[in-house]
């Protein structure tokens, strides 16, 4: 989707890069290698996100490395829209929107922000009838990719109930907590 927004895969990368871990800095080399990409490409769109007011940089040593401008008036909605399309939310969903069985899928306990900005562990939990073998792939794959740990914890629809019934401690608190829908809606939660 963004790639229609933007005229450049190099800028959408690293956009998404630098929305998906804003405490992080990289020099030219470093984005290159790490994008797999041509690093005069990556130089020239680095140039331009800095003369949009999206990144910022500072010159030290002999390196020059490049962050995310959050003084820029575009920062809360960039973080929004990258977290939408590419960043840690669609990531996740799309990641387990093959995984047959799961009727909920939500992350919970922190605010987006700090999923977006990689304060701590993200936390999720799946409800419904999933293969756990396959599941525990999926996870894998997007703690490698986000470059995130991910806390877990599967119910199949009868336990949650269940749960829910009791009033288990735990569960009413991630009930009442912040959460974030992936797969499914809210609604019998």
């Amino acid at each position: 989707m963004l790639i229609r927004l933007f005229s450049s895969e190099t800028r959408v990368s690293i956009l998404t890069l630098f929305f998906t871990r804003l405490d992080k800095r990289f020099y030219v080399r470093e984005l290159a290698r790490h994008l797999g990409r041509d690093i005069s490409g990556v130089k020239r769109e680095l140039d331009n996100l800095e003369r949009a007011g999206l990144l910022a940089s500072e010159k030290v040593g002999n390196l020059r490395y490049y962050r995310v401008n959050k003084a820029s008036p575009l920062y809360t909605e960039m973080r929004g829209v990258i977290a939408k399309t590419t960043g840690i939310h669609a990531s996740l969903r799309e990641g387990l929107r093959k995984i047959k069985g799961i009727q909920t899928a939500m992350m919970y306990g922190t605010e987006q922000h700090e999923a977006e900005e990689g304060l701590g562990p993200i936390r999720l939990m799946v409800i419904g009838q999933v293969d756990l073998n396959e599941l525990n792939d999926a996870i894998r794959t997007l703690e490698s990719r986000l470059n995130r740990e991910i806390n877990y914890l599967v119910f199949d629809e009868a336990e949650y109930q269940r749960r829910k019934v009791e009033d288990d401690p735990f569960l009413v608190e991630v009930l009442k907590g912040r959460k974030s829908i992936l797969i499914g809606t809210g609604d019998g939660l």
